[in-house]
């Protein structure tokens, strides 16, 4: 059953017939209900189905993130939908139905923010990440401020560990703690920046692997 939220002229929420009413960051919307069919789906949609799966199963721990990240390219869909969108089209290799992410194109964030000048990641202190960079305050849209953000992903383990906040851009680099069962693991990197409000970010960078000590 629909709700009429805003009396006879507004719009509405719920199903009535074959229409479906919401709202969408203030907008209201009308659209009709999908059709059945009952033609057996195509190698290329089943093709997109398991990379849909794949990229989602993907991007679900870092939801914190990409809610951040994509704000700015989300336009009427949701950050994560844009995140979707973007690897599912960029970062899926392989054949079907053996797909897999090619983490050197993933992204956990895209913006206009200056990035990340020669960002290094190495290990040499166990359970421990030294990400540097170089320091680019002044150069298009940057401050000394702006706050790296810093991604690990064991994929041998299949977990993620990131740091926000985790340095001054001027500080030029960080030491990232991470889970002391990593040790011995070779791990993928990135590196993004937000301004100190967190209302902007830079697009993430892909450092590369790295075999924590």
């Amino acid at each position: 059953m629909a709700t009429i939220k805003k009396g006879i002229l507004g719009g509405f929420s719920g199903k009535v017939g074959t229409v479906i009413g919401g709202n969408w960051k203030g907008i209201d919307y009308m659209r009709s209900l999908p059709k059945k069919s009952s033609k057996p789906a195509t190698a290329l949609q089943n093709d997109q189905r398991l990379k849909f799966s794949l990229v989602v199963g993907f991007l679900r721990p870092l939801s914190q993130l990409i809610a951040k990240g994509f704000q700015s390219v989300a336009d009427a869909r949701t950050p994560l939908n844009a995140a979707v969108s973007y690897h599912v089209r960029e970062a899926v290799m392989g054949t079907s139905p053996n797909f897999t992410v090619d983490t050197s194109k993933v992204l956990f964030s895209q913006g206009d923010l200056t990035g990340a000048w020669a960002p290094l990641a190495e290990s040499t202190v166990p359970a421990s990440i030294n990400f540097n960079w170089q320091d680019n305050t002044g150069t298009g849209l940057s401050s000394a401020t702006d706050q790296a953000v810093l991604l690990v992903y064991n994929g041998q383990k299949q977990q993620y560990v990131f740091l926000e906040n985790a340095a001054n851009r001027s500080a030029t680099e960080v030491d990232m703690i991470v889970p002391s069962d990593f040790s011995g693991d070779e791990v993928d990197c990135w590196i993004s920046f937000s301004t100190a409000d967190g209302k902007r970010m830079a697009t993430s960078i892909y450092v590369g692997k790295v075999t924590v000590a």
